[in-house]
């Protein structure tokens, strides 16, 4: 017995040919799209990862530069009286340093004017260690006026970290901004 022949279209093998032509120009193009496109995803990824998380290794370590103090450019006049001849405290300059090991150091340079014309430069300075979360940053030290470790608040703000520095004069808080 004889089996029907299938009817098959004329270029039958030709469809056949075309078909695995282009399915291996089709699988290649698309392994190096996907070669080229994984790592660019990955990399966008890692950055805009970091963007949400300004004290993220990235972003936090380093020096920053007091600009402000009591939203006065320094050097500034924050306590006492504006006149001249009367006593009062200048800020003059600053530093933050926050380190890898989330050890941080700021020093705040004030001069203190008498009321006979005389002045007296000093250097606030706390250190100790910090912690962070977001965009604030817990920034511990030793008070020896209160006997235990108190804690400073600072904030990430536009590029900027703005901390209230206590007791710059025995009784004054300052709020200093460092770029």
């Amino acid at each position: 017995m004889q089996l029907p022949r299938l009817n098959r279209a004329p270029n039958h093998g030709l469809n056949r040919a075309l078909s695995r032509t282009l399915n291996r120009t089709l699988n290649r193009t698309l392994n190096r799209t996907l070669m080229r496109a994984v790592p660019l995803a990955l990399a966008v990824a890692t950055l805009t990862a970091c963007d949400d998380d300004p004290f993220s290794p990235y972003w936090d370590r380093g020096t920053y530069y007091l600009s402000t103090a009591n939203n006065r450019h320094v050097p500034t006049t924050v306590s006492g009286g504006t006149s001249q001849g009367s006593a009062h405290l200048e800020v003059t300059s600053g530093t933050l340093t926050l380190r890898r090991d989330h050890s941080y150091q700021l020093l705040v340079q004030v001069r203190e004017w008498t009321t006979g014309g005389q002045f007296f430069e000093t250097t606030k300075a706390f250190a100790g260690t910090y912690e962070n979360d977001g965009r604030t940053l817990w920034l511990n030290y030793y008070d020896p006026h209160d006997y235990y470790s108190s804690v400073m608040v600072a904030n990430w703000r536009d590029g900027r970290v703005e901390v209230v520095v206590p007791n710059l004069d025995g009784q004054q808080d300052v709020l200093c901004v460092f770029d």
